[in-house]
């Protein structure tokens, strides 16, 4: 059996993946690394306690003896890391924070995969690092989109950490021949997301009719994927994709967070707005090298993957699981 790390594996996108990885790819063991920060959660992947495929383990990536306990132990033949501070209004308040996880904890993990791996110099081996599309900053034109070789740009404490553990993880490639790939993703969203993120404390507000409060990014265009489809391209990814390589991963469907709540407003069979506001700041990316080379495509058009976000809330609510 080969055997993969995920470390951040009880967050959303982590969870997300894990369930739908396991499940189709019987010749592997999964091994998830999680430190059960306040976005975590354990009932995610409740299904998956009793399974001898699956093993939990508590702890944080900047724990350097624990990284190389776990590594050495498992020994994974692939590494890919979820594990981050994401919120980009707490990383205003603290970013400290964000550097230690997403900078210093990417580079324990490095660290200790390149002395276990280098011994059979990292032959059949691979790490994964998930960076945002928000490295790149964004942009006024229309018809600017941001391609893997675009300068990056952070615009926020959480976009400059997560843009100098890309850095990181390109200089070992770069001075070690490590292999690693970086996956730059848009905007997620779909089951099991944290109830303080915007789609799903917009849902949980309409189920209690209650009205949809926005934040001054209201008129912000983000482009968004629904949270399988990204799955779908990460495994492609770590497949097929090249070491070495940056991909992107976009949708194609950018809406600001007041066009996503209208949205949601009409599937919902509520009232919503129909005159759309303009805006001129946008961040949309160019993923024709993942789309072309690795043969993917997204699966959700953005009202299917609202409407079957909106159904896993509402069940979830009526279950009294949130």
């Amino acid at each position: 059996m080969r055997v993969i790390l995920i470390t951040g594996g009880t967050g959303f996108i982590g969870s997300n993946f894990i369930k739908y990885f396991i499940r189709r790819n019987k010749d592997f063991v999964v091994i998830n690394m999680d430190n059960l920060g306040p976005m975590s959660n354990l009932n995610n992947l409740k299904e998956l306690e009793r399974s001898p495929r699956y093993h939990f383990v508590n702890g944080s990536i900047c724990n350097q003896e624990l990284v190389n306990y776990v590594i050495k132990r498992h020994r994974p033949d692939i590494i890919i890391n979820f594990a981050a501070e994401t919120n980009v209004n707490k990383s205003l308040a603290n970013p400290m924070i964000f550097s230690q996880t997403n900078i210093l904890g990417t580079l324990t993990l490095l660290e200790s995969a390149r002395y276990f791996w280098g011994k059979n110099n990292f032959k059949g081996k691979r790490f994964i690092q998930l960076s945002t599309s928000q490295v790149y900053g964004s942009t006024y034109k229309e018809d600017d989109f941001f391609t893997e070789e675009s300068p990056i740009s952070p615009q926020n404490p959480y976009a400059a950490s997560k843009a100098s553990a890309d850095l990181v993880v390109k200089s070992f490639y770069d001075s070690y021949g490590f292999p690693a790939i970086i996956a730059r993703c848009c905007q997620n969203y779909g089951p099991f997301q944290n109830t303080e993120e915007f789609i799903p404390s917009c849902i949980i507000n309409i189920l209690n009719n209650r009205d949809i409060s926005t934040k001054p990014d209201v008129l912000t265009k983000k482009e968004w994927i629904h949270v399988l489809d990204n799955c779908v391209g990460l495994i492609r990814i770590i497949f097929y994709g090249k070491t070495g390589e940056i991909y992107n991963i976009g949708s194609g469907y950018e809406l600001s967070n007041y066009e996503i709540a209208q949205e949601l407003l009409k599937l919902s069979g509520k009232t919503y707005d129909t005159v759309k506001p303009e805006s001129n700041i946008r961040c949309g990316l160019n993923s024709y090298k993942l789309k072309n080379n690795l043969k993917w495509g997204v699966k959700y058009p953005i009202a299917e993957g609202l409407i079957d976000t909106i159904h896993w809330y509402k069940s979830a609510f009526l279950n009294k699981n949130i």
